[in-house]
């Protein structure tokens, strides 16, 4: 048993928003935790949610040059993510980080020199790798239940749209959305991608097109062993969160279909007919974020490396940078060179 261990972790949650709740419920449930401290650039918000989960508050400024924490979640608006990361690294706390790891690669690229001593010790929240379907999907394919995966397509649709009015402080579809599918992508793969093209348009509402967002993207992309993959996004169904992956290949398909809640199926005269799929992403994946967070909390606790990692945080940035440049250009365009930082 390491000395973290026997004392118990000490943890630091910064980001008190619906996510920060999110966390905080599911870092309260580890069995070795020995103290919560929350806090948020509004210290009301903060106080009020440590007051509702039982934690301690901390001002923000504290927080970030503390060296008491033995880990940090991070989950504060996705511009502020690279900016703490670089403050935090240096106490030899690990990192939870909420996707993406930036809005940008510029700022993500000139922080690699900071974060990446101590890139395994900082994780990602691609929570889709966690979620018990996803991991099965996974261990089939590690099976080598299909043979080497020949098509892979995913489709991730949310089921409401955002205001034009919140996406001044959103990263946008590739970055925020899109992102989650490019990580599950060279996951199943177990590859990189060699070349993409992505095309996007604002469907849904032509207001988004007016500040900069497109809310329907469809992406092409090709693994460096030749895999072809079609990922679809969107930011609205009529019908809930359509959220579907397929992997073919010689030995057969393996498939995760949209869970129906009850999953019972009903055949008549007028058809087949099911209960209605989960409606958003809360209700898709609760077990995952649990398994996820405490994934992550087990590996503070042992010193262990954690997975996803930095490596992964910034190739699924760098995918969704490339997909935003084949989308404003119209063309194909090569994954291959990634500014040398994880090459």
């Amino acid at each position: 048993m390491t000395a973290v261990e026997k004392r118990g972790l000490s943890v630091c949650l910064l980001g008190c928003g619906g996510m920060g709740r999110l966390h905080g419920e599911s870092i309260l449930r580890h069995s070795n935790l020995s103290g919560l401290s929350l806090c948020d650039v509004d210290p009301l918000r903060a106080q009020k949610l440590a007051g509702e989960l039982g934690a301690e508050w901390l001002p923000l400024a504290e927080a970030l040059s503390s060296n008491a924490f033995d880990a940090y979640f991070v989950v504060t608006p996705a511009a502020a993510h690279v900016e703490q990361l670089v403050q935090i690294v240096p106490s030899g706390a690990y990192v939870f980080c909420e996707k993406p790891l930036g809005c940008d690669m510029a700022s993500i690229v000139a922080a690699m020199p900071a974060l990446k001593p101590f890139a395994d010790r900082i994780q990602l929240g691609f929570n889709r790798r966690f979620d018990p379907n996803m991991a099965a999907l996974k261990r089939r394919i590690l099976a080598n239940d299909i043979g080497e995966i020949e098509q892979l397509r995913i489709v991730s649709r949310d089921f409401s749209a955002p205001s034009v009015e919140s996406l001044d402080k959103s990263a946008g579809l590739l970055f925020e959305t899109a992102i989650h599918d490019f990580d599950l992508t060279r996951w199943l793969l177990d590859d990189e991608i060699s070349e993409l093209l992505c095309l996007g348009s604002a469907l849904i509402n032509p207001r988004y097109a007016s500040v900069g967002h497109i809310d329907t993207a469809t992406t092409i992309m090709r693994g460096t062993r030749g895999q072809q993959v079609v990922i679809q996004n969107s930011w609205r169904t009529s019908y809930g969160y359509d959220q579907r992956v397929e992997a073919f290949g010689a030995g057969g398909r393996l498939s995760v279909p949209n869970p129906a809640e009850p999953l019972v199926f009903h055949e008549d005269a007028g058809g087949l007919h099911r209960g209605p799929i989960s409606p958003d992403w809360f209700a898709r994946y609760p077990e995952a974020y649990l398994i996820q967070d405490t994934a992550f909390l087990d590996a503070v606790g042992s010193g262990g490396a954690v997975s996803p990692n930095l490596v992964d945080g910034y190739m699924a940035s760098f995918i969704a940078q490339r997909a935003s440049e084949s989308q404003n250009s119209g063309l194909l365009v090569s994954c291959k060179a990634h500014d040398g930082e994880f090459a």
